[in-house]
């Protein structure tokens, strides 16, 4: 039998157990992915101290506490949607790495910084080539957002890419895309097969990641929240060469209401035996610059864009890209308010000072003038004597 002691152990693990995977699921329901992790991690180190304080054996298997306890964690184990955090959880800090405001660190060469707009570019061997751009647009995060979200839209604003579609895709900010794109002669065009998510770090670390790489086989099983069935890669067609990404994305970051500062990255095997430098020199030099200036464009342009804004009135996710946005804003203005109330103290408190200072100074002379005014009268009743 177990003990009532036991029991109660074994009730507040349970307890605990539930709760953070509830949470977890919740965050990652929100995007929320890197805290989902964090609580992850909480929680399996949580079932190695269970796992280390209670043994299965045959008297506690009529407890049923302890049956619900164990059949939890069987359930925690196995589930599909926390594997796939923890691959997630890897792609987000490889993103986040590579685009360390520390460049340097990272490998990258500065190609150059025109109009505000930085180009790097990295070499890793096996054919993996990296750009990375980033700059600010004068334009809200939402305008930005909205921009990557309508990835079949691409094709209207990236340079030289001729389709853009979206294969499948979740009621939320999940994608698998397929763009194509023409490429200078002699080289024959690409195309690529992109799994994209963002991840809402926004009250966090002040900033919203888009993670995307190309499709594997493992994104296309059991995951029930896209809304086909079946997602359908194109087959390669005629002399286009299939392009593959190890990893992709952007950074978004709100500076104020009306700046976002914006990082994209792509380390791409363009498929090629070798890159003509002159296609090297073309890529860095002048499509990232012209890409950024796309992305200002098109990001200026959202507001009165009828296509755009027909798209934003129909789906409910902008509706709460907006709340998280004003949010943001109002957290900040009053982060600022308050911390102006408290400059306004310090100086009051400082010009307080400054006078109790003043009247201990006049204090200190009227001391003084007495001490003198009372050694004069003693000279004086001496001068008498």
């Amino acid at each position: 039998m177990i003990s009532d002691g036991d029991n109660i152990m074994v009730k507040d693990y349970l307890e605990n157990v539930e709760n953070l995977y509830n949470e977890i699921i919740k965050l990652c329901n929100l995007e929320k992915l890197r805290s989902a992790y964090n609580n992850l991690l909480k929680l399996e180190q949580l079932l190695e101290i269970i796992q280390n304080n209670l043994t299965c054996t045959e008297n506690n298997n009529d407890n049923q506490l302890y049956l619900k306890l164990e059949t939890l964690i069987k359930k925690i184990q196995s589930e599909e949607r926390l594997i796939k955090l923890k691959q997630e959880a890897i792609e987000i800090e490889d993103l986040l790495k590579v685009l360390s405001s520390d460049y340097k660190s990272q490998g990258w060469q500065s190609i150059q910084t025109v109009d505000g707009i930085h180009s790097m570019y990295k070499e890793h061997g096996s054919g993996i080539h990296s750009v990375r751009i980033e700059g600010i647009i004068d334009q809200p995060i939402f305008n930005v957002c909205s921009i990557i979200m309508e990835a079949d839209l691409y094709y209207t604003w990236i340079p030289r890419l001729l389709e853009s579609k979206i294969l499948n895709q979740d009621d939320r900010f999940k994608r698998l895309i397929y763009c194509k794109a023409s490429c200078p002669w002699p080289v024959h065009d690409r195309d690529i097969c992109l799994y994209g998510y963002g991840v809402d770090m926004l009250e966090e670390e002040n900033q919203v990641v888009v993670v995307s790489r190309s499709i594997r086989d493992q994104d296309l099983i059991g995951n029930t929240s896209l809304k086909y069935p079946e997602t359908i890669i194109p087959q390669v067609k005629g002399n286009t060469v299939r392009a593959k990404s190890e990893i992709s994305g952007f950074t978004i970051k709100p500076i104020s209401a009306t700046q976002t500062y914006v990082q994209v990255v792509s380390l791409t095997d363009p498929n090629m035996q070798l890159l003509p430098k002159w296609l090297l020199n073309f890529v860095t030099t002048q499509f990232c610059h012209y890409l950024f200036v796309m992305l200002r464009k098109q990001a200026s342009e959202v507001a009165s864009s009828k296509e755009y804004q027909s798209r934003i009135e129909s789906n409910p996710i902008y509706k709460e890209i907006k709340e998280k946005s004003d949010s943001y804003f109002n957290k900040i203005d009053l982060i600022n308010n308050n911390n102006n109330i408290n400059n306004n103290d310090d100086n009051d408190n400082i010009n307080n000072n400054n006078n109790n200072n003043i009247n201990n100074d006049n204090d200190n002379n009227n001391i003084n003038n007495n001490n003198i005014n009372n050694n004069n009268d003693n000279d004086n009743d001496d001068n008498n004597n």
